[in-house]
């Protein structure tokens, strides 16, 4: 992953709330997704790729809340997922992480619709207000700390 990209889910996590963060989280596993998928299997970028695609379908995993009947349903695709994510590293195939990433899209994308209507506050308080076309330059995201005042502080 890409330090602008890394910039970016930084500020996403900073600015969102707990629907949001669930977001953020399938856009995390399928940039690593995507970012195993164009290495080579014999590197161990490949693996490091996978694994943290992992931490993030992990952390994914924990979200749930298993008192609804979708959350087992949910779960059990998740396993799948995980499953096919290690079978893809021990056998050194990419083969299994397309189908897995249309899968996870495909989730991504009814959940960030769910979202939507999501209207509560962000989680994080205390954070850089970032209007975009006023703070981001060519490569970064550029915060100016005078404006910031005492705002400086995450609070969670």
């Amino acid at each position: 992953m890409t330090d602008e990209q890394k910039q970016d889910f930084t500020l996403r996590i900073s600015q969102a709330n707990k629907s949001a963060l669930v977001v953020i989280l399938y856009d995390i596993f399928l940039a690593y997704a995507k970012e195993a998928t164009e290495e080579s299997p014999a590197d161990s970028s490949f693996h490091i790729a996978i694994s943290k695609a992992r931490g993030a379908l992990s952390e994914l995993i924990d979200s749930l809340r298993m008192e609804y009947d979708i959350a087992q349903s949910t779960y059990q695709l998740y396993r799948f997922v995980e499953r096919e994510l290690i079978r893809a590293d021990i056998r050194r195939d990419a083969s299994p992480i397309p189908p897995v990433m249309r899968i996870m899209k495909c989730l991504r994308d009814a959940y960030a619709e769910a979202a939507k209507s999501d209207d509560s506050a962000p989680l994080m308080k205390n954070t850089d207000v970032v209007y975009a076309g006023m703070t981001y330059g060519k490569h970064d995201v550029m915060t100016d700390s005078s404006a910031a005042g005492t705002n400086r502080g995450y609070l969670v």
